[in-house]
């Protein structure tokens, strides 16, 4: 079972940060030097037929396959740097879910503009870099 979820919380891990990177990193770039109009078109597409939907739900595995791989881990909870470890990466995780959650609720209920102006998921992976490099020093401690 701990392989199993171990694959799940993997594979959506890499798809939650690829696809944050690519809207961060490489559709900024294509959108600087290719046709506006059709790059606005692309990311219409990607966005609003069902990319919230799966980005929401890969985000959602990540969150029960991470509590669940945890609870294999209680023996480490006496360790002091892997609950610091621990700790800081939930701080984190909890951190991308607030402006997430925050940004959909002023953009889709308020009608207000994005409040990260387009940087919510730069800000995102960044942060997801973090957590990786953090789960890494959790496995070694």
């Amino acid at each position: 079972m701990y392989f199993t979820l171990l694959c799940i919380h993997l594979i959506c891990a890499v798809c939650f940060v690829g696809y944050v990177f690519f809207d961060a990193c490489i559709y900024i770039i294509a959108y600087k030097k290719l046709d506006k109009k059709q790059c606005d078109h692309i990311k219409h597409t990607y966005t609003k037929n069902g990319g919230g939907i799966i980005f929401g739900i890969l985000f959602l595995f990540l969150l029960i396959s991470g509590g669940l791989l945890l609870s294999y881990q209680i023996a480490n909870l006496s360790s002091y740097p892997f609950v610091i470890f621990l700790s800081i990466k939930l701080f984190l995780v909890l951190l991308i879910f607030i402006l997430t959650l925050f940004a959909i609720i002023r953009i889709k209920f308020f009608q207000k503009p994005d409040p990260f102006r387009g940087k919510s998921h730069l800000i995102a992976f960044i942060l997801s870099l973090f957590i990786i490099i953090l789960a890494k020093a959790m496995q070694i401690y």
